[in-house]
């Protein structure tokens, strides 16, 4: 049995949703991305700001971790989608030694529909991955299909297939 990690960055608290539900699921452990400075959560702020760092490929000073990623067979990775791609936390988790290969799977949390993108791209930098499950922002339209991605994205990773 693999031993699994999902690790998350989430400003607003959705993505945290996601991650603890896909850990209940998968049996996975959870490991939350902290930046020391954070983007702000007003919305304004979270757009602008935040997605100007994010298609900057920003690479922001995280709090340490509270579990060693090495130690785990397999990562999920999860992460809000902010102007298309990833947000930049992740970008600073994902430039540690080794931690690309052990990455088999990702979701994305979007409130624009630019988890195609964010997925393609991350799929690029990753090529590990083999899972992905595309989610809505809780306040969107398609909401409502996120527990059927989720648990068929924790299908998938279980099965290996």
């Amino acid at each position: 049995m693999s031993k699994r990690l999902i690790v998350y960055y989430s400003l607003s608290g959705n993505t945290k949703k996601a991650a603890e539900y896909l850990a209940e699921k998968t049996g996975a452990e959870l490991m939350r991305l902290v930046c020391v400075k954070d983007v702000s959560e007003s919305s304004g702020a979270r757009f602008l700001v935040g997605g100007m760092k994010a298609l900057k490929n920003d690479r922001p000073e995280l709090m340490s971790f509270d579990k060693y990623p090495g130690a785990y067979d397999e990562i999920i990775i999860g992460t809000p989608v902010w102007a298309g791609v990833n947000a930049p936390a992740l970008n600073t988790f994902l430039s540690g030694d080794g931690i690309k290969e052990k990455i088999t799977a990702v979701f994305t949390l979007s409130g624009g529909g630019d988890n195609d993108r964010c997925v393609e791209k991350l799929k690029k930098l990753i090529p590990g991955i083999r899972y992905t499950a595309a989610l809505t922002d809780e306040r969107g339209k398609n909401a409502g299909e996120n527990t059927a991605r989720l648990d068929r994205l924790a299908r998938e990773v279980l099965s290996g297939k």
